[in-house]
């Protein structure tokens, strides 16, 4: 097999990831869209449901924590892919730099208005997805918090309650994202060679 059939593989490769995460992430919108509807429904009811209001609210937290992971999971590899190909056009084809077709922009400042609101912008939308999941993904879990609180009376100030819900939920979304993807939902890669190639 020659570097271009290679080529071809790895751009293939890279454009069944990028399809597939529309996909992926289709699932986790339609969870957390359904759980979102039926806690709203539980609130608005006149019934006292509150052990399955704290069921959906602790499932909806479960479920934006597993998407936020999976966003982020996403954008490591993307990143991966294109870096090959990257390489690949460079290194081993030898493509000259402006006719590499993954590395080069037709005009960086054409449609590049932060501020025009009917203009484009330099904005990731894979940072943008990641960010969702984690406003979406903490607000579950300040739900959770706000609940406790009042359960317990701890706190008696209802604004200083939501303040505190939501830093107590970001903080446990960033330790248990520390603490339990690198351990137990790595992709298994130890036996990959590494390039270490510098973007």
């Amino acid at each position: 097999m020659d570097i271009e059939e290679k080529y071809k593989i790895l751009i293939n490769a890279r454009n069944f990831h990028y399809e597939n995460y529309n996909k992926w992430m289709t699932y986790f919108y339609v969870a957390i869209g359904a759980l979102f509807v039926g806690y709203c429904s539980i609130i608005a009811s006149d019934k006292n449901l509150i052990g399955i209001e704290y069921s959906i609210n602790i499932l909806g937290y479960i479920v934006g924590i597993l998407w936020y992971w999976s966003s982020k999971g996403y954008y490591y590899w993307n990143i991966n892919f294109i870096t090959l190909v990257n390489y690949y056009e460079e290194k081993l084809l030898n493509f000259p730099e402006t006719e590499r077709i993954y590395f080069v922009f037709a005009n960086k400042n054409i449609q590049n208005n932060y501020a025009n609101p009917a203009s484009g912008a330099n904005i990731s939308t894979s940072k943008i997805a990641i960010l969702f999941s984690f406003i979406i993904t903490s607000c579950w879990g300040a739900l959770i918090f706000y609940k406790l609180l009042n359960l317990t009376n701890c706190i008696c100030y209802d604004g200083l309650t939501i303040i505190f819900s939501l830093i107590a939920s970001i903080i446990l979304t960033i330790l248990i994202s520390y603490l339990i993807p690198e351990k137990w939902l790595k992709s298994k890669i130890e036996h990959f060679p590494d390039l270490k190639i510098q973007q």
